[in-house]
């Protein structure tokens, strides 16, 4: 499902913030499964990924986070078993993408959805094994990418996204920007990759709008405590539950996904 950037932008704006509450609009379909990538030692996209995890489990559903074997690649946290809100973080065999698509299976059977209570399976996926792999299996059918709007991320987000289309010619690709600074910033970022996917790749690309990197996600990694429990008023705990709503509505299983 196409979004567009403004359909969250309100997150920023000086309004009354209220409880986040349970979308009655999410169904109940198979575990939605998808991947995020990150780069070595990437604490902060990992702290992300943990987050929207909890965000989706405070949203109803059933959590899964899926690991790499060495997560002290990239932080010494989350660590295994069960988490905040049931939200359940499991490590892979190994940092190969089929054993990570085997352990995304594996979580995904554990936590199957239940009529009225949606599932999802969150994979961290280091970039580095997307650029060399030959065996991404399903694992990048749907994905998402987090980008700073600067020209060094944006150049590394896009050589991602060259990496993935490799792979998975039919993936399904969102794109949420954080670390911004005004809302100029976040849409150029998003429209400015969304062309070049089209006129290069030609493919489109799914904006899952803004992660506002606020003081809170540097507390939320010093503290390991999830944002939306721990400052559930602030934008940043806001925008977190958007973005977790649009992947439990468009993850779909990868045999509805074209090709």
């Amino acid at each position: 499902m196409a979004r567009e950037l403004q359909d969250v932008l309100h997150y920023f704006l000086p309004d009354p913030i209220g409880p986040i509450e349970i979308s009655d609009r999410l169904a109940a379909p198979p575990a939605r499964r998808v991947s995020v990538l990150v780069a070595e030692r990437d604490l902060v996209r990992l702290a992300l990924s943990w987050n929207l995890a909890v965000a989706a489990a405070q949203l109803g559903a059933r959590v899964s986070l899926v690991v790499p074997p060495d997560p002290h690649r990239c932080a010494p946290w989350p660590r295994r078993g069960p988490g905040p809100l049931g939200v359940e973080v499991s490590q892979a065999e190994s940092s190969r993408l089929s054993a990570l698509a085997t352990a995304a299976h594996g979580a995904a059977q554990r936590i199957a959805a239940r009529p009225g209570v949606p599932a999802l399976v969150l994979t961290v996926v280091p970039l580095v094994r997307v650029h060399a792999a030959s065996d991404a299996g399903s694992l990048l059918d749907h994905v998402l990418l987090l980008t700073r709007p600067d020209e060094r991320e944006l150049v590394e987000t896009w050589a991602g996204l060259g990496a993935i289309s490799a792979q998975a010619p039919h993936a399904h690709i969102g794109v949420s920007v954080f670390g911004v600074s005004s809302l100029a910033d976040a849409r150029r970022a998003f429209e400015g990759l969304a062309a070049l996917a089209e006129l290069e790749l030609a493919r489109p690309l799914a904006s899952y709008g803004v992660l506002i990197d606020d003081v809170h996600l540097s507390r939320s990694i010093v503290s390991q405590r999830p944002i939306t429990l721990s400052q559930p008023a602030s934008p940043a705990a806001r925008a977190l539950a958007d973005v977790a709503t649009m992947l439990l509505e468009d993850a779909g299983d990868p045999a509805e996904l074209p090709g």
